[in-house]
C-alpha cells in the first residue's frame, strides 16, 4: 500500500510502498479516509516525541470504512464507518478496568509508538473503532477523538464544569475552539482569548460570550472587568509550544479564588513557576489533562450526531500533499484543524 513516511526527524515526508497490514482476530482493517492533524505532529516530525522511532507513519487522527473485520470483534461489520481511538491500552490493568485508558501505562498510540493513518490502509483495534452516522463526513469524524473529545474530558470530566459557571478560554487553536463550543453548551459564560481577529472573531460565532484580544487589550484587566473582579471559575491553556510558562503565568493571574486550571498545552522542558504562597491562598485546583479516554470518544460522538458540537476544519490538503499541509500547520495554524484526504 502507499503511505507517506517519515524517515528521517526534520526532513520531509515521502510517498512509499510499505506493507499491508496484518491484523489479528481483536482487530479491523480499514481504508483510511481522512487524518487531521494537530501540533504533536510537528513535534514527532522534528523528534522531540521521544517515544517514536524511524521509519514512521504519522496519523493519530484518523476516520476511514472498515474492510475487513476480525472474529473478536461482534460489534462492526464490513462498510461500517468509523473514527479511531489512538490510544491501544492494555485492558487490564486497574486504570483500563475504571476505563481510564489515558491512564494506562503500557498504551501504544497509533501515529506514535504504532504507525498511523498517513497511509491507504490501517490496522485497528476493534474496541477502539467507534461508528459514526452518514450525516457526518469523514473530514469531520477524523478530528472527534483527539481534538473534540480532548476538550470533553478536559471540561467534564477533569474540571467538572457547571452551568453558569465562568469559563475562560486561552488559544482558539485546534483543541480551543471546540473548547470553546462544549463550554457553551454545557452552559457556562465563555471568555474566548487569543491574538488573532479570524480566531476571535470565529470564537463569537462558535458560543464565546466575550472575546479578548490579548495583542491589543490587557487580557488579566479585561477578564477581571468581565468578572465583576473575582476572576474565571475555569481556565483552560490550549496555546501550548514555547510561551506556555508565560501563558500559564497569566491564566494564575484570572482565576478566582478555589479556580481550576487546565493545562492543554505543552512544550518539552519548560518549567512552571509558581509563588507556593499564592497557590496555597488561592486554593487554586492545577489539573493536567492528556487526551481522552474511550467513553469521552463515544459521548464526543453523540453531541456531534446531535448537532450541538462542530468539528472545525479550516483547510484539506491531499495526502500527497502532507508536506504543505505540515509547513502551513507550522507557519500559521489555522482555526481548528487542518484535514489530510486519502490519496
Amino acid at each position: 500500500m502507499r503511505a507517506m513516511v517519515l524517515k528521517g526527524f526534520n526532513e520531509p515526508l515521502v510517498e512509499e510502498s510499505v506493507p499491508d497490514p496484518i491484523f489479528d482476530e481483536d482487530e479491523i482493517l480499514i481504508k483510511v479516509q481522512a487524518n487531521g492533524l494537530c501540533a504533536t505532529d510537528l513535534k514527532i516530525q522534528t523528534g522531540t516525541v521521544p517515544t517514536v522511532s524511524l521509519p514512521h507513519v504519522q496519523g493519530h487522527e484518523v476516520s476511514g470504512e472498515v474492510l475487513s473485520v476480525g472474529a473478536k470483534v461482534p460489534h462492526l461489520s464490513v462498510g461500517d464507518r468509523v473514527t479511531v481511538y489512538p490510544t491501544r491500552s492494555c485492558g487490564f490493568c486497574n486504570y483500563c478496568r475504571l476505563g481510564l485508558e489515558n491512564y494506562c501505562s503500557d498504551a501504544p498510540r497509533t501515529g506514535f509508538e504504532l504507525d498511523g493513518g498517513f497511509s491507504e490502509y490501517m490496522k485497528v483495534l476493534g474496541r477502539n473503532a467507534v461508528k459514526i452516522s452518514s450525516d457526518v463526513p469523514f473530514e469531520l469524524a477524523a478530528i472527534i477523538p483527539d481534538a473534540m473529545a480532548t476538550a470533553y474530558h478536559s471540561l467534564v470530566q477533569k474540571a467538572k464544569t457547571q452551568v453558569g459557571e465562568t469559563v475562560a478560554v486561552i488559544g482558539l487553536g485546534g483543541l480551543g475552539i471546540h473548547t470553546v463550543q462544549l463550554a457553551s453548551v454545557l452552559g457556562a459564560r465563555v471568555i474566548a482569548i487569543d491574538v488573532v481577529p479570524e480566531k476571535i472573531a470565529a470564537a463569537q460565532s462558535y458560543g464565546a460570550d466575550e472575546v479578548i484580544n490579548a495583542a491589543s487589550e490587557d487580557t488579566i484587566t479585561r477578564v477581571m472587568e468581565l468578572t465583576g473582579g473575582s476572576g474565571a471559575d475555569v481556565v483552560v491553556e490550549g496555546v501550548g509550544g514555547e510561551v506556555v510558562p508565560r501563558v500559564l503565568g497569566d491564566c494564575f493571574k484570572i482565576l478566582r479564588l478555589g479556580g481550576r486550571l487546565v493545562v492543554m498545552g505543552y512544550a518539552y522542558g519548560k518549567d512552571l513557576t509558581v509563588d507556593t504562597a499564592e497557590l496555597i491562598y488561592g486554593q487554586w485546583n492545577v489539573i493536567g489533562t492528556r487526551a481522552s479516554t474511550l467513553q469521552d470518544v463515544v459521548e464526543t460522538v453523540k453531541l456531534v450526531e446531535q448537532g450541538l458540537l462542530k468539528p472545525v476544519v479550516s483547510k484539506t490538503f491531499n495526502l500527497l500533499d502532507a508536506n504543505d499541509a505540515l509547513q502551513m500547520l507550522q507557519d500559521s495554524p489555522p482555526l481548528g484543524r487542518i484535514v489530510l484526504t486519502p490519496f
